[in-house]
Order: C-alpha cells, then sequence, then structure tokens
C-alpha cells in the first residue's frame, strides 16, 4: 500500500485538529471523516497514520499535553518562588487544561490498554511536578514540613475531582468557586508561606 501523501497537513496538525473536534463533540460524536474534514486531509491518510479513533485519541490528547507542559510547567520554574510556581500550575490547570479531551480519555481508557496506560503517564507527570513544587517550598523553608506525597495527594485530588465538574457544567459549580476552595486548602495545608490570594490567569 502506498503511503499517503500528506504534503500540506503535517501530523501534528492533524493530531491538533483531532484534539479540538473530540474535545468539541467527543468521542462517540466523533467519525474520523469529522477529523480529516478539520484537518483537511482524507480519512485514509488519517487511519493510515494512526491506529484508528482510539489512538488517535491517546496521540491527540499527549501532544495537548505536551504543549500544556510546554508552556506552564517551563513557565512556572522561572518563578522565584514555590508559592508563585504553584500558582501558575494551578491557574494553568483550572483555566487552561483540556479537561473535556482528559475525560474523554479516561472513558476510553477503561476498556483500552494502551489508553489506560497514556492516561496513566499523564496523572503521573502532573502529580510528579505538583509534588516537586511542594518539596522545593519545603526546602526553602516557605511551606510547613509534612508528607509532600500526601499533601500532593489531597491537592491533586481536589483539583482532579473538581475541574471536570466545570467542563461539565455542574449546578453551583463554577471557576471561581473552585478556585477559592483549592486556595484555601493549599493554604491550610502549605502553611501562610502559600500566597493564597486570587490567581491570577496565566496565558
Amino acid at each position: 500500500m502506498p503511503r499517503p501523501r500528506l504534503d500540506h497537513v503535517r501530523k501534528a496538525q492533524i493530531l491538533s485538529a483531532a484534539a479540538s473536534v473530540l474535545s468539541e463533540r467527543g468521542y462517540a460524536n466523533t467519525r474520523v471523516v469529522d477529523i480529516a474534514t478539520a484537518a483537511g486531509t482524507s480519512p485514509a491518510a488519517i487511519l493510515y497514520w494512526f491506529d484508528g479513533k482510539d489512538g488517535l485519541l491517546a496521540e491527540a490528547l499527549r501532544l495537548r499535553e505536551q504543549e500544556f507542559h510546554d508552556r506552564y510547567t517551563v513557565k512556572a520554574e522561572h518563578r522565584a518562588t514555590a508559592s508563585d510556581q504553584l500558582r501558575v500550575l494551578i491557574a494553568a490547570m483550572l483555566h487552561h487544561y483540556d479537561w473535556k479531551l482528559w475525560m474523554e480519555l479516561c472513558v476510553l481508557a477503561l476498556r483500552d490498554k494502551a489508553a489506560a496506560a497514556e492516561r496513566d503517564r499523564m496523572d503521573r507527570r502532573w502529580r510528579a511536578a505538583l509534588r516537586g513544587v511542594i518539596r522545593v517550598g519545603q526546602a526553602r523553608g516557605e511551606f510547613v514540613a509534612s508528607d509532600p506525597d500526601e499533601t500532593m495527594f489531597v491537592l491533586a485530588g481536589l483539583l482532579d475531582g473538581l475541574a471536570p465538574l466545570l467542563a461539565l457544567k455542574a449546578k453551583g459549580v463554577t471557576k471561581e468557586r473552585v478556585e477559592r476552595v483549592w486556595l484555601a486548602e493549599a493554604s491550610r495545608l502549605l502553611g501562610p508561606g502559600f500566597d493564597s490570594s486570587p490567581l491570577k490567569r496565566t496565558r
């Protein structure tokens, strides 16, 4: 079988289009032809390069996650204090992360081992970043002494539980409310060295 020509569309462009379509329409309501149309290519080309819709979803989210990491994790690392680093990460996760696409991957992970492995890898990366900032803050004396893994577990779980409700537009759940609750809990766990004032929106 000859390799489909992708002269006018790069693989990353297909993944970007897939991420947008899947996030907007949901996995169940998205067809390969929908993604092909958005990417400006053919279904045959997509099916050649990717392992069907399942593989495309996992790779699309991997691309989005890498873009997110490159933009916000690197930005956080350049902040002077651990408190500011943590605030950059949380503002980004709360206001810029694609939770709809993440939820689609979680559903797929229930029946697909490759998707489950990808979900686990992304989750471990996010938790490691959060744990790392907590440890830095404790080492510098900014945050109170505690088990950094337990503190991370609570703060990650709080955001992981509430942010999807925002994507679902659950009644009574707003970004302002989730932000306020998360900052209050972080302040309780990390101590007065953590800046719990309202977050500034990151770009």
